[in-house]
């Protein structure tokens, strides 16, 4: 396996006439390093009914893979196996169990294992406040940190990172740059470019862009793909594309085979209808062999990870199941007057393509798959690999409030809790 042989060694592991945990667990933290999480999962369920059991290393290393697909169900019943066992669960052990809870939005879950540890390492609070920031409650981070701090307990540069992005995440601009100042000054942590990036995104993203900028000029660093990143986001969320394509000519010497920079400016340039520069933009990916990353979302039911691709799932968008409720949803909510927001749609194309290409993308194929496949009542839990475009957003919200159900999606940057048509993050992402 260390030879990079994993079909061979898997091979040999199906050719031994006995196994120990040790062989087991050995072929467990493979898989999930090459990120083979569904044959990971299948692995151990596979020990439990071989009855090999298991040790704090298999859970420890099988939690971290369900928060990567945001598998709760499985890391539930993970939670169940520990909770059963005679032997009292560790802290490397409770805090990969928080961490997943956390990474699959329910904090809640995690708070409860939190109060619950009898023993709390740096890790643990971390864990906890980022648990807090990525699920948008900013209050609930800050009354952790000050009693984090009222315990005796030193934060790190990774509590800061977990504190000033749950800042940028909610637009808590103030706080954040005083948060800033007081982890140099009040509490000795030198700020790394993972700070600096929060600082330029908090400032970048509330309009204060030639604030963001001043900071890149003065840092003690060289600037980063990240730094860069936050702040030709913020130009492309308030439209100035001068300071954008400053951004963008850096990011493209720093980080010059990233499509996601390329397909930021690009919709920099589509905003402000500068339509010949956003052709130069795809001519000059199409010329460097670059292609945009595709729209995926996944969802769990029952113990299966069903996968959707924008605009695919042919099968599933040809069922009656599907055209029924398709139906019954844009009957609801046309009611209360929801369309489609095709402005979003940054391709020079005809109105019907623009309306057929936003009704297809991945988060709503995912949604509705659950609606049909899972219980009434039953919450709603997507992940997706790219960012949520606004009408998806507003779509999950007027969903939510004529389903009844709870709608949480896990995108790259945070989740979002949709409930009675009001999510958690209050339309600032």
């Amino acid at each position: 396996m260390e030879r990079g042989s994993l079909e061979d060694a898997r091979k040999v592991f199906d050719g031994m006439s006995e196994r120990n945990i040790v062989t087991w667990n050995s072929l467990v933290s493979v898989l999930s390093k090459k990120v083979r999480v569904h044959e990971m999962f299948s692995l151990f369920r596979k020990m439990q009914e071989e009855r090999i059991g298991f040790s704090w290393a298999t859970l420890t290393t099988v939690l971290p893979a369900c928060s990567r697909v945001a598998a709760l169900l499985t890391g539930k019943e993970i939670h169940a196996q520990v909770v059963k066992s005679s032997e009292r669960p560790d802290v490397p052990l409770l805090n990969s169990l928080m961490d997943m809870y956390g990474k699959c939005g329910e904090v809640v879950y995690a708070r409860r294992i939190f109060d619950g540890m009898l023993n709390k390492d740096l890790t643990s609070w971390n864990i906890m406040l980022n648990s807090y920031a990525i699920n948008g409650s900013i209050q609930e981070e800050i009354k952790l940190f000050d009693t984090m701090i009222e315990s005796g307990v030193a934060p790190d540069g990774i509590t800061f990172v977990a504190l000033l992005s749950g800042c940028s995440d909610t637009g808590l601009t103030e706080y954040g740059v005083s948060l800033f100042e007081r982890m140099k000054g009040e509490f000795r942590v030198s700020p790394a470019l993972e700070h600096y990036a929060c600082l330029v995104d908090i400032l970048g993203r509330a309009g204060r862009i030639q604030e963001a900028v001043k900071v890149i000029e003065t840092m003690p660093f060289k600037a980063s793909g990240s730094v860069w990143g936050s702040l030709l986001n913020s130009c492309r969320l308030h439209g100035n594309v001068r300071v954008g394509e400053i951004a963008a000519q850096e990011l493209f010497v720093l980080e010059p085979h990233n499509p996601g920079n390329y397909v930021m400016v690009s919709n920099l340039y589509a905003d402000a209808k500068m339509w010949d520069k956003v052709d130069k933009i795809r001519e000059v990916m199409k010329q460097r062999g670059i292609k945009k990353e595709a729209g995926c979302s996944w969802v769990q039911v029952k113990d299966k990870i069903q996968i959707f691709v924008a605009g695919g799932g042919y099968e599933f968008r040809n069922s009656d199941e599907y055209k029924k409720l398709w139906l019954e949803l844009q009957e609801a909510m046309e009611r209360l007057g929801y369309a489609p927001d095709t402005s979003l749609v940054l391709h020079d194309v005809d109105e019907a393509t623009k309306v057929n290409w936003v009704c297809g993308h991945s988060e709503r194929l995912a949604t509705s798959y659950s609606l049909i496949h899972t219980g009434e009542g039953v919450p709603i839990r997507v992940t997706k690999n790219l960012r949520v475009c606004g009408d998806c957003h507003k779509w999950m919200k007027i969903v939510s409030q004529v389903t009844g159900r709870v709608i949480v999606l896990r995108d790259t940057k945070r989740f979002h809790h949709f409930a009675d048509g009001v999510c958690s993050c209050k339309d600032y992402w």
